[in-house]
């Protein structure tokens, strides 16, 4: 008895997404943009860390890395940590532009109706409650206005 014999080809494995490369791509640079800028606005917003702040800061961000929460591969991950943790140790990460970034949150402020924008500036310049990071998605202030009553 002879059976015929059939040529079978694996055409189960789904062709690469492109799209999906490239998105993985741009949420990389994003992220590494996010931590760089994090650790710039970190140093920026406390003058300069003293070593044990910077090196408790990498000791984090290189966690992160190991942990595989970064988006990044890891190698990539280690060396932007690395070159922020060296840049920071130099004083270098406050590169003087936070008085620029002061300004553009400002700057924000003018795109709302003018009875806000006075409630705008004074979350910027000194909120009563900061919450959240670049690396979580955003910082968000708070104030809060008491507004009496009217009687009726």
């Amino acid at each position: 008895m002879t059976f015929p014999q059939q040529n079978i080809t694996l055409s189960s494995v789904p062709p690469k997404h492109p799209t999906l490369r490239k998105t993985a791509a741009a949420l990389s640079l994003a992220l590494a943009g996010l931590l760089v800028a994090a650790t710039a606005f970190a140093a920026g917003a406390s003058g300069k860390k003293n070593t044990s702040e910077l090196d408790a800061q990498y000791q984090r961000e290189k966690a992160v890395c190991t942990s595989g929460q970064s988006n990044q591969d890891k190698a990539t991950c280690l060396r932007e940590a690395g070159a922020a943790y060296q840049q920071a140790k130099q004083g270098k990460l406050n590169d003087g532009q936070q008085a620029q970034y002061r300004q553009n949150a400002l700057d924000r402020c003018k795109a709302l109706p003018a009875t806000d924008q006075e409630d705008c500036k004074r979350r910027i310049e000194n909120p009563a409650d900061v919450e959240g990071s670049a690396s979580s998605g955003g910082i968000l202030r708070k104030d809060v206005t008491i507004v009496p009553g009217t009687s009726q």
